[in-house]
């Protein structure tokens, strides 16, 4: 029996020898395993990407958001504080809104806060200080916001306007504000679903004044440690819900809780779910092109046995056994479609380095996809190959002779 490294030379020989036809015959495989790797790397970069954004708000937050006006006060922003698990809490108002800079306005969200906030949102400063309690026309803006939004540079100690739509008098109110501190970081920090780098707030006290609001639509908490943060967030539900008079025979259902929870395992654990199906959606979309890949190769194989009939027949009248045939023509299969996943997986890596590159965002490097689309491709190849082998393997020596 000839030896695997005497087939692999003749299989490689023969590939050479119709180059053009091998190229086309790999050419399905090369796409279903770059269409893999680019989609599985991509998709594990933007995993990557969100779960980092999330984290940089901190580890242990709790959002709670009312799910309608006029729900959350003072009173409850201290039934959220006192909550067994929780170490600290701070109400947020959100309101639409225009900001105005040497006669240039843009639209943005305002966001009115206390002095505790920029420490349990774990806010990062560019430049200045964060509002304090004693703030009435102090702003604190993004970096972007800063400089990128605005034609003119916006620095601390700049004057500009801030216009906000009183739900009260029917009528928008604009106030002058100085710009006390520039928010953000040189990486994009999602804070509350939002960026640091584009917020702008403003005292709490003053955007209730302008807007005419004076409930609270969201309770930023923390939790006290990382690993109770399922149970302090389970236990701000029931303590809330009953102080809004929900019974308890009713604290278990959703439907009737006039508030929604939320926090950074169930942020992590709905991106975490997301990228994956994402991935295997565009995966399957892969997958298709392997298995037109994967026929091509038979198809081109089973060709191959036919044009080569002299030559088999020649090799086993030189002695070569069935078993050499058979093991020869499947090496030439898996060797097309080995070159084809490696060519693939090059190909995926360069999409995948081109488009995390344009896009801003770290590459998630997984070797494990890597070593994966290459098994593939081996598999592939055995797959493809083992009926055109078999039948080249099960050929007459004598009728094959016979055809020259």
């Amino acid at each position: 029996m000839i030896s695997i490294s005497h087939s692999t030379k003749m299989a490689i020989g023969s590939l050479k020898s119709a180059k053009v036809r091998s190229a086309l015959t790999a050419l399905g495989i090369i796409i279903g395993i770059a269409a893999v790797i680019a989609t599985f790397t991509l998709g594990a970069s933007f995993g990557a990407y969100f779960s980092d954004q999330i984290s940089a708000g901190g580890s242990n937050y709790i959002m709670i958001m009312s799910s309608k006006e006029n729900l959350f006060f003072d009173q409850q922003v201290e039934v959220v504080r006192n909550t067994r698990g929780i170490e600290a809490a701070t109400p947020v108002l959100t309101r639409p809104g225009a900001v105005t800079f040497m006669g240039e306005s843009k639209n943005m969200s305002i966001t009115g806060v206390r002095g505790d906030y920029q420490e349990i949102a774990a806010i990062p400063m560019v430049d200045g200080v964060f509002l304090s309690d004693r703030d009435t026309a102090a702003v604190v803006i993004g970096k972007n916001v800063s400089e990128d939004d605005f034609r003119n540079q916006i620095s601390t100690r700049s004057s500009i306007q801030i216009t906000v739509f009183n739900n009260v008098t029917g009528e928008n109110v604009t106030r002058a504000f100085s710009v006390k501190g520039i928010s953000g970081s040189e990486e994009t920090t999602l804070i509350i679903g939002s960026d640091s780098n584009t917020a702008v707030f403003i005292p709490l006290s003053v955007l209730q004044e302008m807007s005419g609001r004076y409930d609270y639509p969201m309770i930023y908490a923390i939790a006290e440690y990382d690993d109770v943060i399922q149970e302090a967030n389970d236990e701000v539900r029931r303590n809330l819900a009953r102080n809004l008079g929900v019974s308890e025979r009713n604290l278990d259902d959703r439907d009737l809780i006039p508030f929604n929870t939320i926090n950074q395992a169930q942020l992590l654990e709905q991106v975490g779910s997301i990228t994956q199906t994402m991935q295997l959606f565009l995966i399957a979309i892969g997958g298709i092109s392997l298995i037109v890949g994967s026929v091509g190769i038979m198809n081109i194989m089973i060709v191959t046995v036919t044009e080569r009939t002299k030559e088999i027949g020649t090799l086993k009248a030189l002695g070569y056994t069935s078993a050499d045939v058979l093991t020869l023509f499947l090496i030439e299969s898996i060797v097309i479609s080995v070159i084809g996943g490696v060519i693939g997986t090059a190909l995926g890596l360069g999409i995948s380095y081109i488009g995390t590159s344009l896009l801003g965002i770290s590459m998630a490097l997984s070797y494990g996809a890597i070593l994966g689309a290459i098994l593939i491709s081996v598999i592939i190849g055995v797959l493809a190959g083992v009926y055109p082998a078999k039948r080249a393997a099960d050929m007459n020596p004598v009728d094959a002779l016979r055809s020259i």
